[in-house]
């Protein structure tokens, strides 16, 4: 906890140090208090400094001590932070006079904010005191123990020897390499059997611990004290990968520790069954979690706000933890990329597991808990956080949201079964989606309204929640207000929340919110506002114009699997109007552009590293894009441009004369083109974008010549080429070309065959196909068993009935043709009721 104390105290100070610059600008008497604030924090953070050199085995008195410091440590940063942010500056008489209008309409907020820092002056003191009057003492350093700073960026050789015990278990299958643990028993005549399943583990150890035959043998009997039961698949699992954490041995379970548990082991067998198996996971559990840092304790204890969950996304929760100042940042690194950092360790070391990739299979997009380590982590978040049976109140606070979410949607849904079982109703079902429903004389009802009765009981529960974060003190911090999915949201609700001045995370997503209210200028520590799947109207930005700290903008509702030459989004937001003074927004996704000037403030964005933007159409603007995605250079990593109405033939995205020096776009890594109809793909998309993974083109034709070019990008994991994009008879994938891809997805009406010579795509592990159905008598691919790496294929637009024998001869010829999964997605009727 110390480290993680630190940080939060270290944070606050510089802050307050460019608040002591600023006096001028400070009410009467708040500098003093600054002052005092900075002089004591400091003292205590000289402190904190020692007791994190003295390792992470705290006594009560010293953790709850530390909690204490690290609250109002976050309280003091927030409340000086909007102190600062709603002081106007100036400089000398006349700025001062300038500013008079704008000085009288904050006075009140600032006098407010004022008092709370003189209160919180007299709890700094209270605090600093308390440590003096409970004896709370520094423990002893201990020896070669290093800050948790240093354990986190783990690079170069750790990394390399985590990459290759990752591929040793792909490479034996993980799945029949657990299978084979859970088979091992006691049984005397299989000694051999048992041999042969110890001997795929040890070589899964790393280099130090493989000829120490002691451990080996601790471990054969870890195994075979336990019999046949799947619980010791995930003993063993969460073993193997904590004794393969680092080869300098930092956060590594040790010799001895496997000795312990052993021991421990030994003592649960005489009590067999699953009770005794649950027993050594806990045990195991235990033993991996105290090897986590205390911010990376946290980000896992989070995890129990989210027991309601099926999935949670890893990009949402990583912002969180950030929002939440959860994780201890090194410097020059920013809290999201050590948020990355601490997700990486988490699912290495098997308390998350993935349940959704990018569809180049190379990152994780969302991530669950397994129920015994859901139930372990709830235990330890109580027990490590005084709060005995409850969990301490940031957690509570973030379940009771996610909680009323998950109870409106399993209403909505019963609702939703009730009435569609009651009308008539046809349902569509495409590779196993169910498409919406269509009544006869209605129009769609698969966004079907909420009924007056549910919307009330909807408005009720919201209030409820709103009624308990009124009722919290003044001084608690609410980082993180995540709303995805509720219904029955309100303008008025928004109201209220833009009361709770510490957001630093909204998320509105997927939720009926008609508007943004104007009190969301209010929220001036804001970092992420996710608006996604939203009605809010494209004028409402304005209201979000003075967010200065404002870094990842989230709008629009893309589908690109609905391109077919209409817009790809009905509605999004516009570009805020004063962009150019956002100068921390890193994440800038589908927004509309309504003057072409707005394209030009992009290039102050100097932190910008993902754009996204809806144009119309007009040839000026395209030419301001093509200009600011020049200027902007190396910076961005992912560009996603859509038109929304069809382009003169003279518009391209190409460099032209007048440009100026056209910057490589040397970091990008993902691209996606919707509306270029006329231009194509633009000439700067060549072999020269070494990291470019992941490319989507709709309604963007691409020339047969030009996929010799894309075959050339050695980091191409991921190609998508949606309707408009490829129009020719075959697409062919030559010999040495593609060597990275390991997705393909192609929906085209005049693509019959797909071709592969030998050594072409020999990473594709999977390929979507999306055909007119009166081809697939004849759609054919020749060559598609040198794809040594293929796993599935799916075939889409199917009648009922139909086949793709050419295809299906074509993957039976392919040697490990039974490993292949094909899918025949058909369009079929599956339910037809009658009217009554």
């Amino acid at each position: 906890m110390a480290d993680l104390t630190h940080g939060a105290v270290d944070s606050l100070l510089g802050v307050l140090s460019a608040a002591i610059k600023d006096e001028a600008e400070l009410l009467s008497g708040v500098q003093g208090d600054i002052q005092f604030i900075r002089d004591e924090m400091d003292s205590m953070n000289g402190f904190l400094l020692h007791l994190t050199k003295s390792g992470d085995d705290h006594d009560d008195q010293q953790r709850a001590w530390m909690k204490q410091v690290r609250d109002i440590a976050y309280i003091a940063q927030d409340c000086i932070e909007l102190y600062m942010r709603i002081t106007p500056s100036h400089k000398g008489f006349w700025g001062y006079v300038r500013h008079v209008p704008e000085l009288v309409k904050t006075w009140w907020p600032r006098r407010r904010l004022a008092n709370r820092l003189r209160d919180l002056k007299v709890r700094v003191r209270d605090v600093g005191e308390r440590r003096q009057r409970y004896g709370v003492t520094v423990p002893e350093a201990k020896k070669g123990n290093k800050p948790a700073a240093v354990l986190h960026g783990a690079k170069g050789a750790a990394d390399e020897a985590r990459g290759a015990f990752l591929l040793a278990l792909a490479s034996l299958g993980m799945d029949a390499f657990l299978q084979a643990l859970a088979s091992v028993a006691m049984d005397d005549d299989d000694g051999a059997g048992a041999e042969k399943n110890i001997a795929i583990v040890v070589t899964l150890l790393p280099e130090d611990l493989r000829s120490d035959k002691t451990l080996i043998e601790d471990l054969q009997a870890v195994v075979l004290r336990h019999g046949d039961n799947a619980t010791i698949c995930m003993v063993m699992e969460m073993l193997l990968r904590a004794l393969h954490v680092s080869p300098q041995g930092q956060g590594r379970v040790s010799k001895e520790e496997v000795k312990n548990l052993v021991v421990a082991a030994s003592s649960s067998s005489s009590s067999s069954g699953a009770g005794a198996d649950l027993d050594l996971l806990k045990q195991v559990m235990l033993l991996c979690y105290s090897k986590l840092s205390r911010d990376y304790k946290s980000c896992l204890q989070y995890l129990t706000a989210f027991h309601e969950e099926k999935s949670i996304s890893r990009t949402s929760l990583v912002r969180r933890w950030a929002a939440e100042r959860l994780v201890v940042k090194e410097e020059k690194q920013s809290y999201e990329e050590a948020a990355e950092m601490c997700f990486t360790e988490l699912l290495f070391r098997g308390f998350v597991y993935p349940v959704e990739h990018g569809a180049a299979g190379n990152k994780v997009k969302s991530c669950r808990m397994r129920d015994e380590v859901k139930n372990f982590v709830d235990g330890i978040s109580k027990s490590e956080n005084f709060e005995g049976s409850r969990l301490p109140p940031h957690l509570d606070n973030q379940f009771r949201i996610r909680q009323m979410v998950a109870k409106q949607e399993k209403k909505l849904e019963k609702e939703k079964a009730e009435r569609g079982a009651s009308g008539s109703a046809v349902s569509l079902n495409i590779c196993g989606v169910s498409l919406p429903r269509k009544q006869q004389g209605q129009g769609q009802v698969g966004k079907s309204s909420v009924s007056a009765a549910s919307s009330k009981k909807l408005e009720k529960s919201i209030d409820k929640q709103l009624k308990h974060f009124r009722s919290l003190p003044e001084t608690y911090r609410v980082n993180v207000m995540d709303l995805g999915g509720c219904k029955g949201l309100k303008k008025r609700h928004l109201k209220s929340i833009c009361k709770l001045q510490s957001l630093k995370y909204l998320s509105l997503r997927n939720t009926d919110v008609p508007d943004l209210p104007h009190q969301i200028k209010a929220l001036q520590l804001l970092e992420t506002l996710d608006i996604r799947q939203t009605k809010i109207r494209p004028s409402c930005t304005k209201r979000i114009n003075n967010l200065r700290k404002l870094k990842h903008l989230l709008a629009g509702d893309i589908n690109h699997s609905s391109c077919d030459g209409s817009a790809p989004f009905s509605t999004t937001v516009r570009m805020p109007t004063n962009i150019s003074e956002m100068t921390d927004m890193e994440v800038l996704s589908c927004v509309q552009i309504s003057r072409g000037s707005e394209l030009s403030e992009l290039e102050n964005l100097k932190k910008l590293r993902k754009l996204g933007v809806f144009l119309p159409g007009r040839q000026e603007d395209i030419n301001d894009l093509r200009q600011a995605i020049s200027k902007m250079g190396g910076r961005l990593h992912s560009l996603s441009i859509w038109i929304n109405t069809p382009c003169a033939d003279d518009v391209s995205l190409d460099k032209k004369d007048g440009d100026g020096t056209f910057l490589h776009l040397e970091n990008l890594e993902s691209l996606s083109i919707a509306g270029m109809d006329k231009s194509g793909l633009p000439s700067w998309v060549d072999e020269g974008l070494k990291r470019l993974s992941k490319i989507t083109l709709c309604n963007t034709p691409l020339a047969p010549g030009k996929m010799g070019t894309l075959s050339k990008l050695t980091g191409l994991l991921c190609l998508r080429l949606h309707h408009g994009s490829f129009m020719e008879e075959e697409l062919a994938f030559r010999a040495d070309g593609f060597i990275a891809l390991k997705f393909l997805l192609l929906e085209s009406a005049a693509t019959t065959k797909l071709t592969f010579e030998e050594n072409a795509s020999p990473q594709l592990e999977k390929i979507v196909w999306s055909m007119d159905a009166k081809v697939t008598a004849t759609a054919c691919a020749p060559g598609i068993e040198h794809l040594a790496g293929l796993k599935q294929v799916v075939l889409k637009g199917l009648l009922e009935g139909d086949s793709c024998p050419l295809v299906e001869k074509a993957i039976a010829k392919h040697p490990k043709h039974r490993a292949i999964e094909m899918i025949i997605g058909v369009w079929k009727i599956v339910a037809v009721t009658s009217t009554t």
